[in-house]
């Protein structure tokens, strides 16, 4: 079991084009998008500036200065904000290494910027470490193959493998979707380099042929996937209507 620790620094990966989000993407990064009176990035930083989050680093390609300007004007007194620039777009896995300079040797959250969830990061943290995990993703237990890549995790919640949509579950493991919040130790990272790469095929997929331990936190609270327009749209109205509220995911 790792020392008990308190992780000061995440990374928001915000350099997406965001083509699914069709016209409403086309003059706006999607982090920009509005929820209410806040944006899509104003409650990713609330929540992790609430949890305790000193730095965030963000990577930037898409309209990069809209979102640097952007928040040029946010005041956030607690955190302290890091660019990540990407000339050319890197992937989940590039863009986390290409970013490595900015993080100390140290356990890092790492967390899309197109998802919203009740997630706390304590929780997640205290899993992690008690894990001795050298990474470590909030997966939400689930079976649906048809609309989502699953996670494969075993009785103690070791991730396994993946799943490509459509894909027949194994009967001897469970599966669930990965939530877009991910924490990666200083090995980890090791596995990722500064070209176009996904994290999951970079780092995941090898570190589970070499026998490494990376867990799946299991997380069955309130999770939205905002990657779609269908569902930005759905959001909108679902917190119009009460269902939700913008205090469930800050």
């Amino acid at each position: 079991m790792k020392k008990a620790e308190k992780i000061s620094t995440a990374m928001i990966l915000a350099a997406g084009f965001g083509t699914r989000m069709k016209e409403l993407t086309r003059n706006l990064p999607k982090p920009l998008l509005p929820v209410g009176e806040h944006t899509l990035l104003d409650l990713l930083l609330l929540k992790l500036q609430r949890e305790g989050i000193r730095k965030v680093v963000i990577n930037l390609h898409y309209q990069a200065e809209k979102i640097r300007r952007y928040l040029a004007a946010l005041h956030l007194p607690e955190v302290r904000i890091e660019f990540s620039p990407e000339p050319e777009i890197l992937g989940t896995g590039g863009g986390i290494a290409r970013a490595e300079l900015s993080f100390e040797n140290e356990d890092i959250l790492v967390m899309n910027s197109d998802v919203l969830s009740d997630l706390s990061l304590t929780d997640f943290q205290t899993f992690f470490y008690h894990r001795s995990a050298l990474a470590c993703m909030a997966v939400l237990p689930s079976k649906d193959n048809r609309n989502y890549s699953l996670v494969l995790y075993d009785d103690n919640c070791r991730i396994r493998g993946f799943l490509r949509k459509g894909e027949t579950p194994l009967p001897d493991l469970h599966t669930g979707i990965f939530t877009g919040y991910q924490i990666l130790s200083p090995a980890a990272r090791r596995y990722l380099q500064p070209v176009f790469s996904s994290v999951i095929d970079a780092f995941y997929q090898p570190a589970i042929r070499n026998n490494e331990t990376v867990c799946a936190y299991l997380h069955t609270g309130k999770w939205i996937d905002l990657g779609t327009r269908e569902q930005y749209l759905k959001l909108l109205n679902t917190l119009a209507s009460g269902m939700y509220h913008i205090r469930d995911f800050i």
